[in-house]
């Protein structure tokens, strides 16, 4: 099956206060910040190399943990605006935070952001139908980010450590082969 790694665009970070910060030096964090902020954050990829007849069968996603999240920190990944199909950097700072924790989870109270590296998930849920819909609808699929009850320190990701990627694997249909014949031509099309 093919499968596709895409960079993303999009990185934005918004907090409980209504702030929110997008570009390609923000870095991350989710959970509980300075000042008592709890801050959620959303990842967004083009969908443009994903063919438009493709079946997604599996969705995984790579970020870098930069800092460590409190001792029970516990991660949640979401479609970000419950279908992945909202833009992040385009919604006010309280759609943003409440878009971060929409639909349900693709991954729940995952503990990976308690170390530093390179994390992969491999997204559950609706994830593979969810990335088919956002194709056709907007050719880009957003991620939100939050701390599971958003009590616990903020674990920061950071892409200009390590790029995040977006992997899709997926099928796309076969044409069925077909024959013709009229007695004097004879012609086979593979499948």
């Amino acid at each position: 099956m093919p499968t596709i790694q895409i960079q993303v665009t999009i990185t934005c970070e918004g907090n409980s206060g209504g702030t929110k910060t997008c570009g390609p030096g923000v870095t991350q964090g989710i959970g509980v910040r300075a000042k008592g902020n709890v801050c959620r954050s959303a990842t967004g990829f083009p969908l443009t190399d994903l063919p438009s007849d493709a079946s997604v069968t599996q969705v995984r996603v790579r970020v870098y943990c930069s800092t460590v999240g409190g001792a029970a920190h516990l991660a949640d990944i979401h479609p970000y605006g419950g279908n992945g199909q909202p833009n992040p950097e385009t919604d006010d700072g309280a759609t943003f935070y409440s878009n971060c924790a929409a639909g349900v989870e693709y991954v729940n109270d995952t503990i990976e952001l308690r170390s530093v590296g390179t994390k992969w998930f491999t997204l559950g849920g609706s994830v593979c139908s969810d990335v088919q819909a956002a194709k056709q609808a907007v050719n880009r699929f957003s991620l939100g980010w939050h701390e599971e009850g958003d009590n616990d320190s903020a674990a920061v990701l950071d892409h200009t450590v390590q790029i995040y990627l977006l992997e899709i694997t997926y099928t796309v249909p076969t044409l069925a082969g077909y024959s013709y014949s009229d007695g004097l031509v004879s012609v086979q099309v593979a499948g």
